[in-house]
């Protein structure tokens, strides 16, 4: 009977042994943090309470420059693209370079090409983009605080019709042309836009 004991004991002490594994592993399990694992909460996002994408979040800026000057005012080229499937506004441009940013459009005047404000703002439609260029629809420095030198970089902030902004940059180069006239406060002046 001794080995039928020694055989129960050492059973027993197995079972028991491996019932004290499976207990303190149950007992890991039952204490691990579950809070910090990922969460269920949507994201926080910066969209508009539309659900949309904000209007700066879709527009792309490629291959923007300024013309050097040294007179008062001066052209900023580029293209904007929408990405979005929806139409964009930009409603405002600001620099520290200039004391007044316009957005400006070319058209036909009595004595040749002049520029004008471009009224409500520029308009870049679903999937499209506006092509920004000399005597075409630019951006406009007016009563600039300093020359601006070739290679220079030139910080803007665009404003859109959903209050959002963009920081974008251009860079100056020389540029021959531009020899058209500005409609407005002062009309007949020149420019270098």
């Amino acid at each position: 009977m001794r080995t039928n004991t020694r055989t129960t004991r050492t059973a027993l002490a197995a079972v028991a042994t491996l019932a004290l594994a499976l207990g303190a592993a149950a007992c890991a399990e039952d204490t691990t943090d579950t809070t910090s694992g990922p969460s269920n909460a949507p994201a926080a996002t910066s969209q508009p309470n539309d659900g949309g994408a904000s209007e700066a979040s879709v527009v792309v800026f490629q291959n923007g420059w300024a013309k050097a000057t040294d007179g008062e005012m001066s052209g900023a080229f580029g293209t904007l693209r929408n990405t979005g499937d929806v139409e964009v506004r930009i409603t405002g441009v600001t620099s520290p370079i200039s004391q007044r940013v316009e957005m400006h459009e070319t058209v036909p005047g009595a004595s040749g090409m002049m520029m004008q404000e471009k009224e409500g703002g520029f308009v870049l439609p679903a999937g499209g983009e506006l092509v920004l260029e000399p005597g075409k629809d630019h951006i406009m420095f007016m009563d600039l605080t300093a020359p601006i030198t070739t290679g220079q970089v030139i910080p803007l902030v665009l404003t859109f019709d959903d209050g959002t902004e963009q920081d974008i940059s251009v860079t100056a180069r020389d540029f021959k042309g531009g020899d058209e006239k500005y409609v407005g406060g002062e009309e007949g002046a020149n420019s270098d836009g």
